[in-house]
């Protein structure tokens, strides 16, 4: 059995599909593995210490599936499991271990591989210089054309009664929801992880009329939380949608409680708004808090979740009906699934650099923020049965990126007090204004160098985060202006100036420069700090469109039966501008609401 699987890994990755039983035998695969390239992956590592780490080590049966927790098994039985190993990093004094960050990595062939090079996950939005054996720093995600897959035929075929394409926090809300309410739910994310972008985000979840607003005394309700959606977004948003959002918020929040989460009310007021009414966690980055409280629901919902498992195309029928997916697995190869509704949950396509530039050539090469895999899937998978797709020339520029990485900053650092200050050690704009007027004037300063400035102050606003941000190497820290414009390159006499002046305008309730009407901090409280920012990619607002059931509409404004869809691969919603914080509640409203329409659909 193992002989047999071990000739088809090697017909896969060595001589291109072509060997068979027949002309392999134990010798040639001795042979594969003990010299070359195959050599330095863990297969031929394993080969080498003998008998004991033959490919039944790896290997307990003949099959290998999509999300391989066969091979993770037999890893964690010999080194242990991931918490393990982390502290052991720890101990050994490790500041940063793979096996303890953020994305709640639980497989170990994310980053593993055993017939072909491992490489850091990490680095993907990092620049960690990882002890990697067996492997290689990063290995891209690059998009891929699905029109290949057009007339495909599958090697199998499976039935559910919902299909939702795409992991990430829209995802997995509607699949909690819809296994839930007794559908029998599959979840396919490309990606060996679920999570998303959701998992990056930083900021918070703006909710109108929660219980934490009213015991902070703050008066809100839809037709506001509409209205500083519309401002943020220049008017052009979708406003139903934006009005199933703001109506549908302190739902979502209670359903995300009613797991066991808990949020805390963010007294700052992003880009000019009304009231506050982002809702944050204290214990860190939002996306993270909240993809783990709903991972577990997820778990226990019974939905049946698969990764490293792309959708490959749309099926429908000759009525225009959708009627299933075309998968791609990573070890099972091409599948069908027949289900009477799909959910399309598929994220943004920051990370497709061919695709935006498209629109925007000027972006050509900018990193973005958001995960990975952002590819636009959705909108390949969307577009041959017929649905309009709309807008994609909007991407918004985030101005809250570390420099030298993709890592998005919590924008609670601006709207909590902190300004932003350019080579020249002065501020240059409203630096609590919208993500794409302030990222669009970030890249017109000298040679792009703008630093997030910020006190302690601040910090205590968000200290678990600031303390990660030390952690990771961003933050520089001062006790005065003169000693961090020193440590940074900044003119010193400029910048403390600067700063002399913008607490002037906050004690006198006043921003004489740019205007910014929020001005919580002096910034003279303890220490001092700076990060080097730069602008990045950090979503797209165009894609599918869809009426307030979440049906996806087709050229002609009518719905395609069967086919939903939620999260960042919608279009229109947003505007030419995202209001932050309506993202996250708009993975739980709307996915939601998907997964509810999908019910009626298959009931």
């Amino acid at each position: 059995m193992y002989k047999k699987l071990l000739i088809t890994c090697l017909a896969a990755f060595v001589l291109g599909g072509t060997a068979n039983a027949e002309s392999l035998d134990d010798q040639s695969i001795k042979q594969v593995y003990s010299g070359g390239k195959y050599a330095d992956y863990l297969a031929g590592y394993h080969q080498k210490l003998g008998a004991a780490a033959q490919c039944s080590a790896c290997h307990t049966s003949s099959k290998v599936s999509d999300s391989q927790v066969e091979i993770d098994k037999s890893c964690i039985a010999c080194h242990g499991t991931y918490e393990a190993l982390g502290k052991k990093d720890q101990e050994k004094g490790k500041k940063i271990s793979a096996h303890a960050g953020h994305l709640s990595i639980n497989s170990c062939t994310t980053c593993h591989g055993g017939h072909e090079p491992s490489f850091a996950y990490c680095n993907n939005c990092h620049i960690f210089d990882m002890d990697m054996k067996f492997g290689r720093q990063k290995i891209p995600y690059t998009p891929q054309d699905l029109t290949k897959y057009k007339d495909a035929v599958p090697n199998r075929v499976e039935n559910a009664d919902v299909v939702i394409v795409g992991g990430g926090g829209a995802g997995i809300a509607a699949a909690i929801e819809a296994s839930r309410n007794g559908l029998k739910t599959v979840l396919l994310e490309k990606m060996p992880i679920i999570g998303g972008s959701s998992l990056l985000s930083t900021g918070g979840m703006n909710v109108q009329g929660s219980k934490q607003q009213k015991e902070a005394g703050i008066q809100d309700n839809p037709e506001l939380f509409v209205k500083d959606t519309l401002k943020v977004g220049k008017g052009k948003n979708n406003v139903p949608l934006n009005e199933v959002l703001a109506d549908g918020s302190p739902k979502a929040l209670e359903w995300f409680e009613a797991m066991g989460g808990h949020l805390d009310l963010d007294k700052g007021v992003y880009g000019g708004c009304s009231v506050p009414r982002m809702h944050f966690t204290k214990s860190g980055g939002i996306g993270r808090y909240m993809i783990a409280v709903m991972k577990k629901e997820l778990e226990k919902s019974g939905a049946d979740v698969r990764v490293n498992s792309q959708v490959v195309r749309i099926n429908k029928d000759k009525d225009g009906n959708v009627t299933g997916v075309l998968v791609k697995g990573k070890n099972s190869g091409l599948y069908e699934i027949k289900a009477k509704s799909v959910i399309l949950a598929t994220g943004s396509y920051a990370n497709n650099g061919a695709l935006v530039a498209k629109y925007h050539p000027e972006f050509f090469g900018m990193v973005s923020s958001a995960q990975p895999g952002s590819h636009g899937d959705g909108l390949q998978l969307a577009e041959p049965i017929g649905a309009k797709i709309t807008h994609l020339e909007r991407v918004q520029v985030h101005p809250n990126i570390a420099a030298g990485t993709s890592i998005m900053l919590t924008l609670a650092f601006r709207t909590n007090g902190g300004i932003l200050v350019n080579k020249e050690g002065k501020r240059f704009f409203n630096d609590n204004a919208p993500r794409n007027e302030l990222g669009a004037s970030m890249l017109r300063q000298p040679a792009q160098k703008v630093w997030l400035v910020y006190d302690d102050a601040v910090a205590a606003k968000r200290q678990k985060v600031h303390n990660g941000y030390v952690r990771l190497g961003f933050v520089t820290g001062a006790a005065t202006p003169e000693e961090l414009a020193k440590k940074v390159g900044l003119p010193e006499k400029a910048f403390a100036d600067e700063m002399k002046k913008y607490a002037g305008f906050v004690k006198n309730g006043k921003d004489e420069d740019f205007g910014r009407k929020e001005l919580p901090e002096a910034l003279n409280k303890g220490k001092l700090y700076a990060i080097e920012v730069i602008p990045a990619i950090g979503g797209t607002l165009g894609g599918v469109n869809i009426n307030t059931n979440t049906q996806v509409l087709d050229e002609n404004g009518k719905p395609i039966p069967n086919l939903y869809a939620a999260g960042e691969v919608v279009g229109e919603w947003h505007g030419e501008d995202r209001y932050g914080g309506n993202a996250v509640a708009g993975n739980i409203v709307f996915g939601r609401l998907a997964a509810q329409q999908a019910r009626k659909a298959v009931k």
